[in-house]
Formats: structure tokens, sequence, C-alpha cells
């Protein structure tokens, strides 16, 4: 088969129109290794039966609804790739707020524990910008952290280590900062949500009770006890949940208590300190 027919089959199931072709250059690229220069460029070069047959697959499963980043099992997070698949939340690309917020409040040589660690993606990239400090992270799934430990080997981090448990269940000693991207979808929003989300990502790291806000409850309340005097809480949050968060880390006692927004200018992210007595 040559690219340009590969091509028109291809626009026949992702769509032709002008905003959606660059989807079948990416799926082009990830499946075939072929960029959208060479496609309109050497519109004839033949493909291999090989290549026929994976792009096919690629093309099947797209058309299903299946996400790229699960179909390549692969996704990008702060500059680094990630292994994903179906057990673990896509990363998302306002999360490296999250990241970027962290780095305002931490210092190397901290330790520091993620609550919920998914693909691990944070807790890899901590333990890269943060190469003196102790990075702990948990997850209450075993497969999210078969996941999050293919990716610490892949990415070297020798001081990050994981443990399978539920919110603060097997913690022990006391932390720098603490942070956490919680389940945080409420009931009613979850009705609301992509195809592609709803079907194929995890509903156990999505769904955060009826109002969304039950891990953040929580974490809040237990999260002191972790904490060393003067310690932080770091949360991501839904886009309309800052005023609820922020109450929630007051009554639990914490202070300076402020918000970060994302790219698209929404809440994402909140920091509160434990008070240093």
């Amino acid at each position: 088969m040559e690219l340009s027919c590969a091509l028109k089959e291809a626009l026949c199931v992702v769509g032709d129109a002008q905003e959606v072709r660059h989807r079948v250059y990416a799926l082009f690229d990830r499946a075939l290794g072929i960029g959208k220069k060479e496609i309109l460029l050497e519109p004839e070069r033949e493909l291999s039966e090989e290549e026929v047959f994976r792009l096919r697959k690629v093309l099947s499963a797209y058309a299903a609804g299946v996400p790229i980043d699960y179909i390549f099992q692969s996704a990008y997070f702060y500059g680094r790739e990630f292994y994903v698949d179906e057990n673990v939340l896509i990363p998302r690309f306002d999360t490296e707020r999250s990241v970027e917020v962290i780095l305002e409040v931490a210092k190397d040589k901290d330790a520091i524990l993620e609550i919920g660690t998914g693909s691990g993606c944070v807790a890899v990239t901590l333990a890269k910008l943060f190469p003196g400090s102790e990075i702990t992270a948990t997850d209450i799934s075993h497969e999210a952290l078969r996941v999050a430990k293919i990716n610490r080997e892949k990415h070297d981090a020798t001081n990050l280590r994981f443990l399978q448990s539920d919110l603060f269940d097997r913690i022990e000693g006391r932390y720098a900062l603490i942070y956490s991207n919680p389940p945080y979808i409420s009931a009613e929003d979850m009705k609301a949500l992509d195809a592609g989300v709803y079907d194929y990502e995890p509903h156990g790291a999505l769904y955060g009770g009826v109002d969304g806000l039950d891990f953040y409850r929580k974490i809040a309340m237990q999260a002191p006890a972790y904490l060393n005097a003067g310690g932080y809480l770091v949360f991501e949050i839904g886009h309309d949940q800052y005023d609820a968060v922020s109450g929630l880390m007051s009554a639990a006692g914490f202070e300076d208590i402020y918000g970060k927004k994302d790219y698209s200018g929404h809440d994402r992210v909140i920091v509160g300190r434990k008070k240093d007595v």
C-alpha cells in the first residue's frame, strides 16, 4: 500500500477536517515513525505488510475511542516519556503546574511524600529534580504501582520508593512536603466526562465521592501527623474546588493557604503550611 492510500484510509477514520489532520499525522509518526513531511513529499512510498498491519491496528483502536496514549502505552510529562496503560490515568499537562509549585516551596534533601501516585509521573519527576531527597509515593492499586515501578526503572529514579497503602495506612515518619492529586470528580461531573475518559481511564482514580471532596477531607485531616512543623501540604484540585478545599485545610490547622492557576487560568493547585508549633 502506498503512503497516499494509507493517508486516505486514516483520514476516513479520524476525519478530513483541517483541525483534526494533526491527529492523523501524529498517528503515523507514533505508529510508523513517519512524519508529516515524509507523507507529503513521498506519497508513492510503499508500506510493508507489517507497517500496514500496525497502522490498521492503531486506527481500529482509535475508531473504538481508545485514547491515543493508551494505544501507544506512552505519554509525556514534564519533558519525559512515561509508560501508561489503562490501570492509571493519562498524565495531564495541567498537572505540571503542581511540580512547578513544589519546586517553589521544597528544597533538595527534603523528604517528600506523594499520596496516590498512579503512573508515578510526578514522583519520578520530583526524584529527578531533587536528587538529594528521599521521595516516597503510595497507591492503593497494585496495578498502578506496577506501572509506576516501570517508570522508576525507565528513568533510574533511585531515590524513589513505592508503598501500597490506602492513604496513610502504611506511612511512618514525617515529611517536609506531602503532595496529592486525589480523585476529585463528583458524581454529577462523572456523568459528563468525555467518553474516552469515562470508558477507559480507571474510575477509582477519578471519582471523589458525591461532592468530589472525600479524599481531600481525609488527607487534610491526617496529613498534619505526618508533616514536620512548617511542612507543606500541596493538592491538585478541580477548577471549582478552591474554596471548599481551602476551607478543609484551614479546619485541619493549615495556614498561609494560597492557590495557583493552571495555564488556562483555572484554579489548579492549592498549598497550605502546617503551623510551626
